[in-house]
């Protein structure tokens, strides 16, 4: 609770932060701002030809498969575009950490809540494709969506968490930079992102070692309010909640085990 205090009092410099951040990302950009919403819709009309037309995989239910995809893919670039930034951005800011007396949580903190605003731009276009999805009797509208905010809650935490721990050990194991893409590609496939943990065609002890991958939860969280429309069980609630409060936790300890050596380190 102290980190979330302190974060709280500097908030003022956290949104000056994510502005600059902001800013710089789309400051030689034609169209600014709007490639937030465009690169979305880009990537779920690439999708939609290809698993449409190309590759037109067979999906129990006969769900769309590309809205399926999308569904999961957007909670993992939030998450996974967070950790990539914020392997570096202690060491990039590292003259402005040495320069100003600001406390080094504000860097991750901005990392986060700047892919946070860029997730939250990606969905209006999951919402309009849902209703044109619904409309063409493709697949019904689902009526959880409006819980949305609520399954963000707990891939915040975990996102948070995630920032803080790896942008801490970054600077201390510069190495590790490199090592965080691949980590996250073996995250990638080990979740039920591109494909549904039911009915999948694999032998029993490996979908034994898949359920056990604790991002499940959250991935499946968040597609059965955001696509299928099933009101997740409370097993299912519990369990995503107790991955995202551990993993907070987690990256909190390590962040704080290293917090006075910072400054020097970058």
């Amino acid at each position: 609770m102290t980190l979330v205090r302190l974060l709280w009092r500097q908030r003022a410099l956290v949104a000056v932060l994510v502005r600059r951040e902001l800013n710089a990302r789309y400051r030689a950009s034609v169209l600014g701002f709007l490639w937030s919403l465009l690169t979305p819709l880009l990537l779920l009309f690439v999708y939609a030809v290809v698993f449409t037309y190309i590759f037109n995989p067979r999906f129990p239910g006969g769900d769309p498969y590309p809205l399926f995809l999308f569904t999961g893919l957007l909670p993992w670039l939030f998450l996974s575009g967070t950790v990539l930034d914020s392997s570096v951005t202690l060491i990039d800011n590292g003259p402005l950490l040495a320069k100003v007396m600001c406390p080094p949580e504000i860097f991750p903190a901005v990392t986060v809540v700047s892919h946070f605003i860029h997730h939250l731009l990606a969905l209006p276009v999951l919402v309009a494709a849902l209703v044109v999805a619904a409309i063409a009797g493709w697949h019904p509208f689902p009526s959880t969506l409006w819980m949305l905010p609520l399954a963000l809650v707990p891939w915040l935490l975990l996102t948070g968490g995630a920032a803080l721990g790896i942008s801490a050990l970054s600077v201390k194991f510069r190495d590790l930079r490199d090592l965080v893409g691949h980590l996250l590609n073996l995250l990638f496939f080990s979740s039920p992102i591109i494909y549904s943990l039911d009915g999948l065609a694999v032998p029993s002890w490996l979908e034994r070692i898949l359920r056990l991958n604790p991002l499940g939860s959250l991935v499946e969280l968040y597609r059965d309010i955001a696509f299928t429309g099933r009101m997740p069980e409370a097993k299912l609630w519990l369990t995503a909640m107790v991955v995202g409060v551990v993993g907070w936790a987690l990256g909190a300890f390590v962040f704080g085990r290293f917090r006075e050596t910072l400054v020097e380190s970058v």
